[in-house]
């Protein structure tokens, strides 16, 4: 390279400050991941479901599939024991998709003149058994480990949580009546160290259930502050029990909450980190991930969590889903290209 090439190349970083610099770091660490996630989807593995076939032996992998081809937006699906065989799933199309105990949703974008949202419910065998208008653009979805309920968010406002100004509704659906229980959790009376507290900004958003359903995590967001808060689906209450708490996660035993902690913003880039709350001692950690994820992770198992990374180099439009230890030890790892928003329904029948 000449030296007018390599000073125009300083100049240019230099010009984009802090957020260049850490750009060219993401490209640095993502670069290997690239280059394995090209060679699996070059593989020629995967491929629709044929019309009949039956989906793959439990336990699954569902996710939305990432790419720069007509699949792109497709639901995924792979056996946990073989993710290098995945398919896809004619006529769901998901921006976001969550699954458990055989049953799924699907939130859709049907994308027109004007842009309309909804919530597709589908069976073990990936048939619509139900669809709910949405109130804006899907955010998260997750459903309990019973199959029972779902959790949504929509922004109602906004695109992204880094936008100060942005409004969600959360919402929960009944998934055996395939209707709304509670379509919106503002509707609950919060209570912070025994009082009820209520302010016009409040924001729901990043559900998650414990295995018997009727009683879920969430984050509120108010005053600036992001709380985790634990809430009662029968008695329509929640009580805030942390700070800092963003999109939690339930392990599968109950007893730890993955979620993202904000860092930056004002007049720098927001960035979030990935941690692990117990919920018995309080006592919290990071995780070895130390990119910026804004994304609900999930749990593969007790000891790893998943999330979804944009894979960059010359694949910009791609995720790429990642697991890492939960006792914040190890090192991140690829776990399947090509995907966002996986979860893992270990209730699927083989």
């Amino acid at each position: 390279m000449s030296r007018r090439a390599i000073l125009f190349a300083v100049i240019a970083i230099s010009c984009l400050g802090g957020a260049g610099a850490y750009l060219v770091h993401a490209i640095r660490r993502t670069a290997p991941a690239a280059t394995v996630a090209q060679q699996s989807a070059g593989s020629g593995a995967l491929r629709p479901l044929a019309p009949g076939e039956a989906p793959p032996a439990g336990p699954l992998v569902v996710f939305r599939h990432t790419s720069a081809d007509q699949y792109n937006g497709d639901l995924g699906v792979t056996p946990l024991a073989d993710l290098a065989s995945p398919r896809l799933v004619d006529g769901l199309r998901c921006e976001r998709v969550h699954m458990a105990a055989g049953r799924g949703v699907c939130l859709v974008a049907k994308r027109g003149v004007f842009t309309t949202y909804q919530a597709v419910l589908f069976d073990q065998a990936f048939n619509r058994r139900g669809e709910l208008p949405l109130a804006g653009v899907p955010s998260r979805v997750q459903v309990a480990p019973d199959g029972r309920l779902a959790g949504t968010t929509v922004f109602v406002s906004g695109q992204s949580y880094s936008d100060g100004g942005f409004s969600t509704r959360t919402s929960i659906v009944d998934l055996d009546t395939g209707k709304w229980l509670v379509e919106d959790l503002e509707t609950f009376a919060v209570r912070r160290k025994g009082q009820t507290i209520q302010a016009p900004d409040f924001n729901f958003w990043g559900v998650t259930f414990t295995p018997d359903a009727r009683t879920f995590y969430a984050t509120l967001g108010t005053g600036g502050e992001t709380l985790l808060v634990k809430g009662d689906v029968d008695a329509r209450t929640m009580d805030v029990i942390a700070e800092s708490v963003e999109c939690p996660s339930l392990s599968p035993d109950g007893s730890r909450v993955a979620f993202k902690q904000r860092s930056g913003g004002v007049t720098g880039p927001v960035t979030w980190r990935l941690w692990v709350l117990d919920l018995e001692t309080g006592e919290r950690h990071p995780l070895a991930e130390t990119r910026s994820v804004d994304d609900q992770a999930q749990w593969l198992d007790e000891r790893q969590v998943l999330y979804a990374l944009p894979a960059g180099g010359d694949r910009p439009t791609v995720m790429d889903e990642w697991v890492v230890p939960a006792d914040g030890s190890g090192q991140p790892r690829l776990f399947l290209p090509g995907a966002y928003s996986a979860a893992v329904d270990r209730a699927a029948k083989s």
